[in-house]
């Protein structure tokens, strides 16, 4: 089980921010985890006195964001919101994703579960997305939810797609969605995308015959060495393709119905990721399924050595 001691709900009380809310809840009431409620406002929004007469959020409105359907399939739980402990806060601030990252920094926060707008082109590039530069910065995982999820995500994980490009990074990705299938009873798709590599013309290197068969072939061994060492159970599919990495891993949430992504982020700055963009950020943008981003750099969800020893036991 994951390392999950406290739960960082942000909310701008948009549709997006709601969708995302189950998710926290279900988490923190599996781990027996703190949840805690965060909205930041301020005189500049439109809807400031809005967001301050309904603030704390009341356990009518708790409940509603819930979501939880008049019939609940058998054999699923849902979080008792009376017995979660929930710690909320508001503070009056114009910088939403800097207020999240030192809330989370402050309260010691070991997961942040957030949504997302998904603005795109012009949109996004001017106001850029509160929820991507929190991915960036926190001090711990973020877990996303689309403002258009089609699926309540709470309830929903029966499969995990984990993309690996075999860096350190992608190492700790399977680490943890192996812990995240086991809370869910999930199964785990490990997936490589081989990009093709690119000449000019100039070069006169014919590339049409690369990536091989071959090459696809030796991929996919690596990946089931990767989920017998790593994983050690028989519910995990391996699979190898080629093509542009964003499209690919996108094309195989759609195709496989896909209710997980969990990836690494290599934690790219500054100009080197304005230029090279990140793989990780545009499937974030894009996929239709809720996304558990790992920060190889930052805090770990995983337990113990010791922990995991015991669990075992």
């Amino acid at each position: 089980m994951l390392n999950i001691q406290r739960v960082l709900f942000p909310t701008d009380f948009s549709d997006g921010s709601k969708r995302a809310f189950p998710q926290a809840a279900f988490l923190a009431d599996w781990h027996d985890a703190e949840l805690h409620i965060l909205n930041v406002t301020g005189r500049h929004r439109h809807d400031y006195k809005e967001t301050k007469k309904n603030f704390p959020i009341s356990p009518d409105t708790l409940t509603e964001w819930l979501r939880r359907p008049a019939q609940s399939v058998e054999g699923t739980t849902w979080p008792d919101l009376e017995a979660l402990p929930i710690e909320q806060s508001q503070i009056e601030a114009s910088t939403p994703a800097e207020s999240i990252v030192t809330y989370a920094d402050d309260k010691n926060i070991d997961l942040v579960v957030m949504g997302t707008h998904g603005r795109r082109g012009v949109d996004r590039m001017l106001f850029g997305s509160v929820t991507e530069e929190v991915v960036r910065r926190a001090p711990c995982p973020v877990f996303t939810v689309r403002a258009d999820a089609d699926k309540t995500p709470g309830q929903a994980v029966r499969r995990v797609l984990v993309p690996i490009d075999f860096s350190d990074a992608s190492e700790s990705a399977v680490q943890h969605a192996k812990e995240i299938a086991l809370t869910y009873g999930a199964e785990i798709d490990l997936l490589h995308v081989v990009e093709p590599p690119f000449y000019p013309s100039a070069y006169g290197i014919d590339t049409t015959t690369f990536p091989t068969q071959e090459v696809v072939d030796r991929v996919e061994k690596q990946l089931g060495d990767m989920a017998r060492e790593e994983i050690g159970y028989e519910h995990v599919m391996v699979s190898a393709t080629v093509g542009h990495p964003p499209s690919e891993i996108l094309n195989y949430v759609d195709e496989n119905e896909v209710d997980l992504v969990v990836i690494a982020t290599h934690g790219r700055t500054g100009l080197e990721r304005a230029l090279l963009g990140s793989v990780t950020e545009r499937v974030l943008r894009r996929s239709p399924a809720p996304a558990f981003v790992v920060k190889p750099t930052r805090k770990s969800l995983l337990p113990s050595a010791k922990t995991a020893a015991t669990q075992e036991t």
